[in-house]
């Protein structure tokens, strides 16, 4: 008999080096504020480690996934963000798809586990640019993270029986937050941003903080390193609970124009 605690869902939360509230760039990447219009595009790779806990239907487990398991069984991710600024005011749409899959043996009586996941984060916002010097920049944000989740195992056991379990589920959570920058010479700028949301909408509470260096190469592009946590606690009929923090190092580049 499979019992919460089974290393099937083990086996599929170690898929799940995007999850949610997962996963956008931090838009902690703006520029001093125009006159007229401006654009960036961002395109950009987060390595996760996953800690915490996880129900998916009857099982649960805790959560505890390293940056090699990650890498291990992703098959396809994308990730960038774009945003349109008109003097203060800026506009922001960040999106991040993730494809996990992955095959193995299981304990007695389970001779082996398949499984897979599908994640994709949109994160939009407004923003407005509460503080403008010469070396420093402030903007107030507000918006909304829609987490959109699909995951899926089976295992095979030895009398060639199997056991399927699949979930999936979608959500949207408010958010609001602040970012900004801070140049310590003419090329080189410190960056950060954090947000709070869910509120009870449909996670109880979705955070974000973000701590990074930028590198401008060019007046149009940028290079930024940095280290990123988002923590979700999201309890539904399909999750329950879903109480885990993403952290790890990210890279973008930026392009401005």
């Amino acid at each position: 008999m499979i019992t919460p605690r089974t290393p099937i869902i083990a086996s599929l939360l170690a898929a799940t080096g995007l999850h949610a509230g997962t996963l956008a760039m931090p838009d902690a990447m703006s520029a001093p504020a125009e006159s007229g219009w401006s654009f960036r595009f961002a395109p950009y790779a987060w390595l996760i480690a996953i800690d915490g806990d996880m129900g998916v239907g009857p099982f649960t487990a805790p959560v505890d996934i390293s940056f090699s398991d990650t890498l291990d069984k992703l098959d396809m991710a994308y990730m960038f963000l774009a945003e349109a600024g008109y003097g203060r005011w800026t506009l922001t749409a960040d999106f991040v798809y993730g494809d996990f899959s992955n095959e193995t043996a299981g304990p007695f009586p389970i001779d082996r586990i398949s499984y897979g996941y599908t994640q994709w984060v949109l994160t939009s916002s407004v923003g407005y640019r509460v503080i403008q010097t010469d070396g420093y920049a402030m903007d107030v944000f507000a918006g909304a993270r829609i987490t959109d989740f699909d995951a899926g195992a089976t295992a095979f056991l030895l009398n060639n029986t199997q056991i399927q379990s699949g979930r999936s589920d979608q959500w949207t959570d408010p958010i609001i937050g602040i970012r900004g920058q801070a140049d310590l010479n003419e090329r080189f700028v410190l960056r950060y941003n954090a947000d709070i949301g869910g509120f009870g909408v449909s996670s109880d509470l979705i955070w974000q903080a973000f701590l990074g260096l930028g590198y401008r190469m060019t007046d149009h592009a940028t290079v930024a390193i940095g280290y990123r946590a988002l923590g979700v606690d999201y309890t539904s009929d399909e999750f329950s609970p879903l109480d885990v923090i993403n952290h790890g190092p990210l890279l973008g580049l930026e392009f401005r124009f």
